[in-house]
């Protein structure tokens, strides 16, 4: 009989489903990726909308200063201020809520606004 050269059925097979495991991985890792993005452009939103919002705090007088809330877009904002013992400060604490595929997520920024 020859030497015939060529693969089986088997390795076939055996390359196929591996092959198959490596495509499946590579799907499940750009599904992941595909949310993360997502979830970084929101957060980066998010902080933004923060942001604004403490630089508008930083041109007012400090005795202006006070608790409350507002929405921005699709963002809800409430911010705490407490002036520490010194009174030369605000300390202020911001929770944003933001709209999610499932729900709705909270994140919460702080600062320190110095007094004039």
């Amino acid at each position: 009989m020859k030497n015939r050269q060529g693969f089986t059925i088997l390795e076939v097979l055996i390359a196929i489903m591996v092959l198959t495991v490596g495509i499946l991985g590579l799907t499940t890792t750009a599904a992941l990726v595909t949310r993360m993005i997502g979830q970084g452009q929101r957060y980066s939103e998010v902080s933004t909308a923060a942001a604004e919002r403490f630089e508008r705090m930083r041109s007012q007088p400090c005795a202006t200063l006070s608790n409350g809330s507002a929405t921005q877009g699709p963002y809800a904002l409430s911010w705490t201020v407490v002036t520490p013992a010194s009174g030369n400060s605000r300390a202020v604490t911001m929770t944003v809520v933001s709209p999610t595929v499932r729900a709705t997520r909270a994140d919460t920024f702080a600062t320190t606004i110095l007094c004039r």
